[in-house]
């Protein structure tokens, strides 16, 4: 994709809007800040201004600070001992599932050799493309209190086809017996309870904790201790552990609120490290026109350039959207006299059936899409929430960065039994999709059996 290529300069359209007193001499102070606020290893501004040059000892520091970022990013943990190689294939894989489509950083050897211009580049993206630094403040942040992932969104399986069959692939693997599929799901139904029984115990022993500490704990908000405060109250030397964790924590918030200021510096800096490249490639452009595809993700344009592409990008999506709205009318209109001729045709309590049918498909394809375009609805509760025992139910509070409030109750709090009772009504919603799904398949094994002689069905042992 042609914009794509140079997300990195998009922040850098607000530098016309910064302050005079800002200029270059802040640049190092900005980088130090942003290095800072990074979890790992720190990387000096001299270093970066090598990668600008794409001076080729700064590309293996980049390698290694972009494959620590983004594994804490894809929810593992940083492994030192990875060879380049694997950093390499790792970052290239995730830059290319998040969207990066420039094609000379795919074209980087493997080694780490080369290419430190192409790293500065590709790690300003992610910094502007997934809030980079916002995201790595919250997954490494220190949470002394107890917290729970909690989620009632209406996920449904994308790749759910009703007009195909079920695993077409598995024919070309070999087929596979049937009682090697009632193995599989034995075993599935024995992981999910033993993972089920785990969660009991953890809760009993956080309502353990909470109750047997409520009033203890100075934040009114709470009342009680966390199990990490009541193992830091037992075992004192802990608390040497947590308490340097706090300050790692409080440093890199501390840089995080320096380099915000200073951030228009630094984009200021990454426009100058584009503009040549662009203008190299612009030259080439022209002395192969016929060659370059304007999707191939190889073009650079100037900030303007991009402005006006997507003024015009804008204006074809307002005029896309009056037309999807007239053909809507249209169709609505349309199907108005044919919806009347099949209620005559079928009667009216097959006809109710029939809506019924179709609205239930319709609701399904809709959850479907809306899964698509995002994880979760706008009423949905979903993400890691906070634990506290207020004595008659327990109550769930939204975790971030966010100060409690003293003095008052809970603020965008949950309780348990509200989230009990999603999760029991959403069960009954995917009961009787299962159902549903599993006359669909019947049907399909009836007709499939139909054109088979001489089969013995046998039913499964009933346990």
């Amino acid at each position: 994709m042609r914009s794509s290529s140079v997300q990195t300069s998009g922040a850098a359209g607000a530098m016309k809007r910064q302050k005079p007193g800002r200029s270059t001499a802040d640049l190092p102070a900005a980088i130090g800040a942003l290095s800072l606020a990074l979890p790992g290893a720190r990387v000096s501004p001299e270093t970066f201004r090598l990668a600008k040059f794409d001076r080729p000892e700064a590309s293996i520091i980049f390698w290694k600070l972009l494959y620590s970022l983004l594994t804490q990013i894809q929810g593992g943990e940083w492994k030192e001992s990875a060879d380049t190689g694997s950093q390499v294939r790792f970052v290239k894989s995730v830059a290319f599932s998040h969207g990066y489509r420039r094609l000379a950083f795919y074209d980087l050897p493997c080694d780490g050799s080369a290419g430190s211009r192409e790293l500065l580049l590709v790690f300003s993206w992610f910094l502007c493309r997934i809030n980079l630094m916002e995201q790595l403040l919250m997954l490494n942040r220190v949470k002394p209190w107890d917290e729970v992932t909690v989620c009632t969104c209406d996920t449904t399986l994308k790749s759910w086809k009703e007009e195909k069959d079920l695993a077409p692939e598995s024919h070309s693997k070999g087929q596979r017996d049937v009682r090697y599929l009632q193995w599989l799901n034995g075993r599935l139904q024995f992981q999910w309870r033993s993972w089920h029984t785990d969660q009991q115990e953890q809760c009993k022993l956080w309502h353990k904790v909470h109750s047997y500490t409520i009033g203890s704990h100075a934040n009114p908000t709470t009342g009680h201790f966390s199990v990490t405060e009541t193992d830091a109250v037992r075992h004192p030397d802990s608390c040497m552990q947590m308490l340097q964790l706090m300050e790692s924590e409080s440093s890199r918030l501390e840089a995080f609120l320096k380099w915000k200021p200073l951030e228009l510096v630094y984009w200021h800096w990454m426009e100058s490290v584009l503009g040549p490249e662009a203008e190299e490639t612009r030259h080439h452009n022209e002395r192969h026109k016929c060659i370059i595809s304007p999707s191939s993700g190889v073009t650079c344009y100037s900030v303007d350039r991009i402005a006006e592409e997507i003024g015009r990008c804008k204006k074809d999506l307002l005029a896309l959207g009056d037309m999807v709205r007239e053909l809507v009318r249209c169709r609505k209109l349309s199907c108005q006299g044919k919806v009347e001729a099949r209620k005559q045709e079928l009667g009216e309590k097959e006809f109710c059936r029939t809506v019924q049918r179709a609205q239930e498909t319709v609701r399904r394809k809709l959850s479907d899409l809306r899964g698509q375009s995002s994880p979760c609805g706008v009423d949905e509760v979903h993400g890691p929430y906070r634990l506290v025992f207020t004595g008659k139910c327990s109550r769930t509070i939204k975790t971030g960065f966010a100060r409690p409030e003293p003095k008052k109750t809970v603020v965008e709090g949950v309780t348990a039994t509200s989230v009990i009772s999603e999760l029991r009504k959403r069960k009954i919603r995917l009961t009787a999709e299962l159902k549903q799904r599993q006359e669909v398949c019947r049907r399909k094994v009836g007709k499939a059996i139909e054109g088979l002689g001489q089969v013995l069905l046998i039913a499964p042992m009933k346990r």
